[in-house]
């Protein structure tokens, strides 16, 4: 049975080496396959000081590739939503049949890491064992599935003060 990890790991190699739609440059950080972030354990684990030698700083997670062919086959250029969590949200909640008919709620979910993390220079993606890799500060963490739930499928108030707590981190 393949975990997320090893689903996301798949979707990476799949569109690796593959131009990102009418070639835009939709984050400025380089990208790296989500087994470059770095893992949090959980539960007990043996102290090994070399346990992170191996990973790097990803601020620019691949895997959201399909998202992005999505939104291009409805006219879309990325890079719109690349930087803003409100144009992200808007058109996932305008859209959030179809990205589930699609079975592209992971992609989606990567893509909003990513602007998650270009809007603070000390964002980075983390990984808490096998699960789904997660975009934040060292002091706040999003789980970007949830958070991408949350936007598709909250009522308007919920979904406006999701967006100004986002705004707020942003700004902290």
């Amino acid at each position: 049975m393949l975990t997320v990890c090893d689903t996301m790991e798949l979707m990476t190699r799949l569109v690796q080496g593959r131009k990102v739609m009418n070639d835009e440059q939709v984050f400025s950080d380089p990208g790296h396959p989500v087994s470059s972030v770095r893992v949090v354990p959980r539960g007990r684990a043996v102290y090994r000081a070399d346990a992170e030698s191996g990973s790097v700083v990803v601020r620019h997670l691949l895997g959201y590739e399909p998202f992005t062919e999505f939104w291009f086959g409805l006219g879309g250029a990325s890079s719109h939503l690349a930087s803003s969590v409100e144009r992200f949200g808007d058109v996932v909640r305008a859209q959030s049949d179809a990205i589930r008919a699609d079975g592209i709620e992971d992609a989606a979910a990567v893509f909003l890491g990513n602007v998650l993390v270009g809007l603070r220079p000390d964002a980075s993606w983390v990984r808490y064992g096998d699960e789904f890799p997660s975009a934040g500060t060292e002091q706040h963490q999003y789980e970007v599935l949830h958070l991408l739930d949350l936007l598709m499928d909250s009522d308007d108030a919920t979904y406006r003060k999701c967006l100004d707590m986002i705004e707020g981190w942003a700004r902290s």
